[in-house]
């Protein structure tokens, strides 16, 4: 009896192979260490293209805003005497809309919304704009990856907040003339209209309408104003410095959307313009063309 019930006893519990069995089913510390080791790996190599997908995405904005805007351009021309915009405009009476003699530059507003109150001194309001008309305030005049400018040249040394979209309302300027240049460089070939360049213009000023610059983003150029020196600006795929007093230690990364004249849209890098010689940035190029020489083209 005593021994039979020592057997029962014994048959009750769990065989052997199942309690290691169950011992087996958990994590050991190397285990699991090498598990989220893994897991890591595989991370670093997904975020990357993870990353470059949403800056193509940012990137095909822009290009579509431009497009829609460029639109907006062609019908300004339609009811204008065939004429580009001007370089400036004058503002009107938020109360009445009524034109006041007031004149602002139109070079970084040429649609969008009204600018913040800090701005509003030196920025054309919303209802002043040349596109007002044709291209209502929307995010089509946003760039996703509008970082905005430490200087802005309607309003040098203004506090701002930190995109151009929400201080002026824009993302994207007008290659209207006003091109900043360094002291001691300039044009290799002297420009037909430095001050205006397209602004005012008829269709036919422009020798090359799949080549000439009408809209881009302000990596695209040099920026400044008296007493601030020179700055220059990147947007798209900048991780860290955004704005450079020295281009030629800045990593080559002055991407910008841009819009030709003929309608048609890019992405172009103008880091070599930009770097290689700083002092004649604007020089033609097979890509692009900022503004028209005096002589005609080469």
């Amino acid at each position: 009896m005593v021994q039979a019930a020592a057997h029962r006893r014994v048959r009750a519990g769990p065989p052997l192979n199942q309690a290691a069995g169950r011992r087996r089913a958990a994590f050991t510390l190397i285990e699991l260490l090498v598990v989220i080791a893994i897991i890591s790996i595989l991370a670093s190599m997904l975020l990357p293209s993870l990353s470059r997908a949403k800056e193509k995405a940012q990137t095909i904005t822009c290009i579509n805003n431009l497009h829609q805007i460029s639109l907006a351009i062609m019908l300004y021309i339609d009811e204008n005497q065939g004429r580009y915009p001007l370089s400036w405009a004058y503002e009107v009476d938020p109360r009445t809309g009524r034109r006041v003699n007031v004149t602002k530059s139109a070079r970084q507003t040429l649609g969008g919304y009204d600018p913040a109150p800090a701005l509003r001194g030196c920025a054309l309001s919303a209802r002043a704009r040349p596109l007002w008309p044709y291209l209502k305030p929307s995010a089509v005049f946003r760039c996703p990856r509008d970082k905005g400018q430490s200087i802005l040249p309607c309003s040098c040394g203004a506090k701002q907040t930190p995109s151009n979209f929400q201080s002026i309302g824009c993302s994207y300027c007008y290659n209207a003339g006003g091109l900043t240049v360094l002291s001691g460089g300039g044009f290799r070939r002297q420009p037909v209209d430095s001050k205006e360049g397209i602004a005012g213009k008829t269709e036919d000023y422009v020798e090359n309408p799949s080549l000439y610059i009408l809209l881009h983003e302000p990596p695209a150029r040099i920026w400044g104003c008296a007493g601030t020196g020179p700055r220059w600006y990147q947007w798209h795929y900048a991780r860290g410095a955004y704005s450079f007093v020295d281009v030629r230690r800045a990593p080559s990364l002055f991407y910008s959307a841009v819009a030709f004249v003929d309608g048609h849209t890019g992405f172009l890098n103008f880091s070599r313009s930009l770097q290689d010689d700083p002092y004649y940035p604007y020089e033609p190029t097979k890509d692009w063309v900022w503004y028209t020489p005096e002589g005609g083209s080469s």
